[in-house]
């Protein structure tokens, strides 16, 4: 079953059950005077979130997508036909893929392959142009109230990421720039997938958001963390580290993915972490994805 977490202010955190378990997915709902939901996640599992809507009462006026990956965004067509007053906010180089997604599709299936793509996220469906909102840096989210989000335009992950912060709570909607942080893991780890992974735009980002004086980071992976300084400087110590552990094995990219993993899964039993939590993660993590955004990155800055 979902479940609907209060964080309070109007806030929840909806358990997505992505991948058909717990804690893979953390999608958020404002339920104030005009209903705002901060991803929807893949179609696959979909159900689960508009089981928690419709269990709340909850038509929303508008879907905020972080970014257009499809762990995040898959189940936006999806979305919008079943909540057909809604309104997608995306920023504008992601907005041509949810209009048109075989692209995003094909693109994806090159690196995950096909049947795993249907397998774990399920397929996309078109949104229309016109409901479509644009959303980039100083953009303005209404919540109603006196209350909104606003918008930061934040790259390094994918080149379409944004970034949403309530001032007055002071919540910051991260979606994938700080990485992921599964609960009671030691650190957030970093995602590296081609092609926009950039380390340097990303470090950027995670003092930018340091900069802002959030009181809490809302994960998509997953759920909200009050540790803020803690967090953003684990982030950056982790991603400079998987970069140059990722630069060392370059001379045998077949068994880069390999290598990368038992590297990281070494480096998270060190921290303390359990062995329950090491397999957790491995079996979470599509390794071959991981090593080839770096690479990517490596040949362009060493160029």
């Amino acid at each position: 079953m979902s479940r609907l977490l209060p964080l309070g202010n109007d806030l929840y955190q909806i358990d997505a059950f992505m991948h058909d378990a717990p804690r893979r997915l953390a999608v958020y709902l404002y339920d104030g005077p005009v209903p705002v939901v901060i991803e929807s996640g893949p179609s696959r599992s979909l159900h689960h979130v508009i089981e928690a809507l419709d269990g709340a009462g909850v038509e929303p006026a508008l879907l905020l997508l972080t970014h257009i990956h499809l762990d995040h965004a898959g189940g936006a067509g999806h979305f919008a036909a079943r909540f057909p007053d809604a309104v997608i906010g995306v920023h504008p180089i992601g907005a041509r893929h949810l209009v048109a997604p075989d692209r995003l599709w094909r693109s994806a299936s090159r690196i995950y392959g096909e049947q795993h793509m249907i397998d774990l996220y399920g397929p996309m469906v078109p949104v229309d142009a016109e409901r479509i909102r644009l959303l980039d840096e100083g953009d303005v989210v209404d919540l109603g109230g006196g209350r909104r989000l606003d918008v930061l335009y934040t790259p390094g992950h994918a080149s379409h990421h944004i970034t949403a912060f309530e001032a007055d709570s002071g919540i910051c909607f991260v979606g994938d720039v700080v990485g992921i942080r599964f609960p009671g893991y030691p650190f957030a780890f970093p995602v590296t997938p081609p092609p926009d992974f950039d380390p340097e735009l990303l470090t950027a980002q995670l003092h930018r958001i340091g900069a802002l004086d959030p009181s809490s980071l809302a994960f998509a992976h997953f759920g909200t963390d009050e540790q803020i300084a803690a967090r953003l400087a684990e982030a950056e110590t982790e991603l400079w580290w998987w970069v140059e552990t990722a630069r060392g094995l370059r001379d045998d990219p077949e068994r880069a993915p390999e290598r990368l993993r038992t590297a990281v899964l070494d480096r998270l039993r060190a921290a303390g972490a359990s062995e329950e939590s090491v397999a957790e993660y491995d079996v979470n993590t599509f390794w071959p994805m991981q090593p080839a955004g770096i690479f990517r990155w490596l040949d362009r800055h060493d160029a």
